[in-house]
C-alpha cells in the first residue's frame, strides 16, 4: 500500500514540474543539487559510499540537464560560460566520488549557489518576457 502512495505522490511531482514554468524548473534542479551536495558530504564522512555514488550521480544528471537547456544560439557567452561552469562541476563531482574529496563538494556547492544567487535575481518582469517567448 505504501508503494502505490509514493507512486501517486510521485506522479503527482512530476506532473507539477511539467507545469512549471521553465524559469521554475530551472531554480528547482538548483536546489535539488545544493541539497545533495549537502548529502553527498555527509556520506562521505559516515563513509556511505553507496548513497555518496548515488547522489553525486544525481548531481550529474542534473547538471547535465541544465547543461541540456542552455540556448547557445541565444544565450551568447553567458550560455558559454555556464557551459563551461556545468562541464567543470562535473569533472570535479567524478573526482570527488573517486577521492572522497569534500572540498571538490564544496566547491561545486558554492558554484551551484552563486549560479542559483544570479538566477533568483532575475527581475519578474523579464521571467515574464521569457515565459511568453518560450509558449508563443
Amino acid at each position: 500500500m505504501a508503494h502505490v502512495s509514493i507512486n501517486k505522490y510521485r506522479q503527482v511531482s512530476i506532473n507539477n514540474v511539467q507545469d512549471m514554468a521553465p524559469y521554475e524548473q530551472v531554480k528547482l534542479i538548483l536546489v535539488n543539487i545544493v541539497g545533495k551536495l549537502a548529502a553527498v558530504k555527509g556520506c562521505i564522512e559516515r563513509k556511505d559510499i553507496e548513497k555518496k555514488g548515488l547522489y553525486i550521480s544525481n548531481c550529474i544528471s542534473l547538471i547535465g540537464a541544465l547543461q541540456t537547456a542552455l540556448n547557445m544560439d541565444e544565450g551568447g557567452e553567458i550560455s558559454e560560460n555556464l557551459a563551461s561552469l556545468y562541464e567543470y562541476c562535473q569533472f570535479k563531482l567524478v573526482n570527488a566520488n573517486v577521492e572522497n574529496d569534500v572540498e571538490g563538494i564544496i566547491e561545486v556547492s558554492n558554484i551551484i549557489k552563486n549560479i542559483k544567487e544570479g538566477w533568483d535575481a532575475i527581475p519578474q518582469d523579464v521571467r515574464q518576457s521569457a515565459q511568453q517567448a518560450a509558449t508563443g
